[in-house]
């Protein structure tokens, strides 16, 4: 099988990150729904596709789809499944080119934004992510930790990396400090904090979220204005950082 030049964009699947490509870095979309969430989006001129693969039953439908600037890539099963590398059942898969990092002008703008100093999961980053764009969040201050544009995210996030601002930042904590210079409150979520039902957001707020396992250090929850935390049954002592940011951040968002 001889690969053109979007080929190369599809193959072995199970390498997670982004792909390189003469348009720039990209990503991969997999599945009917995310793929036409995606082309719609590039037809709408907010993200640039640039090929689509599809399997020979499913080429037809998507034809009509394709944002301007887009090749369509016609294989069978078998090519695909050869091209991914393990057996593949979505039929359609589409590359984009990564955005550009939003500006710090937005993110100074934010009044509901979530910090994540260091989350190492790559499921759970795409739940917060997915969570946060649910809930009307202006944005996510992202630390080292997982690629929000790699196949995992984008799959459990259901592609709310393209949609919802995240600036990634080797210092959350000095970036959280800009943000403050406009007013507002930086607050932490740790077990033994103020009961979150009892929380009144300000109205510019930044929700911290530590590391899955150890969560916050003692250093980070002094860099915070206050600490909300939510309280637990008997016999359960926490629960997952992706479940808790969705209790604390509906929270945040609510009346």
């Amino acid at each position: 099988m001889t690969l053109p030049d979007p080929w190369p964009l599809f193959q072995d699947l199970r390498f997670a990150g982004q792909r390189n490509h003469p348009r720039g870095a990209c990503f991969v979309a997999e599945g009917r729904i995310l793929v036409e969430d995606l082309l719609a989006w590039g037809r709408a001129g907010k993200v640039e596709v640039v090929a689509v693969l599809a399997e020979t039953a499913s080429a037809d439908a998507v034809r009509p789809l394709l944002p301007e600037g887009a090749e369509l890539i016609v294989a069978t099963p078998a090519e695909v499944e050869a091209l991914a590398g393990f057996p593949f059942h979505r039929g359609l898969m589409a590359a984009a080119r990564v955005p550009d990092p939003p500006g710090q002008d937005r993110l100074r703008a934010c009044r509901r934004l979530l910090a994540l100093p260091s989350v190492s999961d790559a499921e759970n980053l795409g739940q917060l992510l997915r969570t946060a764009a649910a809930l009307g969040l202006d944005g996510v201050l992202q630390g080292p930790g997982p690629d929000p544009f790699s196949r995992r995210v984008i799959r459990v996030s259901m592609g709310t990396a393209w949609k919802l601002p995240v600036w990634r930042r080797d210092d959350v904590w000095e970036a959280l400090e800009g943000w403050k210079a406009e007013g507002g409150e930086v607050v932490a979520a740790a077990l033994g904090g103020e009961d979150v039902r009892a929380w009144r957001p300000a109205a510019r707020t930044a929700l911290v979220l530590g590391p899955e396992g150890p969560g916050l250090s003692e250093a980070d929850l002094a860099r915070c204005g206050r600490t909300v935390g939510i309280a637990m049954a008997p016999g359960v002592d926490s629960l997952n950082v992706a479940a808790a940011g969705a209790i604390l951040m509906h929270r945040m968002v609510g009346p």
